[in-house]
């Protein structure tokens, strides 16, 4: 049986993780794994503590993916049937994003299950909400300059 040869890439073509933004000639743009996932679930809250260290708590593995404009490392899991996700954009943010799955209904009560998963109190929330919802800022501390 011969062999098929794929050939390079053309000279002319940015990596496929770049868009092109007309510019390009690559007719391929590669999303991460973040990007495809994220759209299943919503932004319910962030939370003060570090990443890394609700991670060791729940001995959670992080993995780095991206998103425009830049690198995110995130955790998927699932406690009590609800699924969840925490990101950190690696470019300044300083809060933990929580995500919730869009299937279920009540941020309010997944919340305080993965609040006691964590061993904190609703101290740990910066805000609850997201860009869909409203952010509600729980101290000054949290609230993001200007606004």
């Amino acid at each position: 049986m011969a062999e098929i040869v794929v050939p390079g890439p053309e000279p002319d073509w940015q990596p496929a993780t770049i868009p092109g933004y007309g510019t390009g000639r690559n007719p391929v743009h590669q999303i991460s794994l973040w990007e495809a996932s994220g759209s299943l679930y919503r932004m319910v809250a962030g939370l003060k503590p570090p990443l890394e260290a609700l991670a060791a708590r729940l001995r959670l593995t992080v993995e780095r993916s991206w998103e425009d404009p830049g690198e995110v490392d995130a955790a998927v899991f699932r406690i009590e049937g609800l699924r969840f996700a925490l990101s950190l954009m690696t470019y300044g943010q300083h809060e933990t994003w929580v995500w919730l799955h869009r299937s279920h209904e009540d941020p309010d009560a997944a919340l305080e299950v993965l609040l006691r998963a964590l061993g904190v109190g609703r101290e740990a929330l910066a805000f609850t909400g997201g860009p869909e919802t409203g952010f509600h800022f729980l101290d000054d501390d949290a609230r993001p300059a200007g606004s």
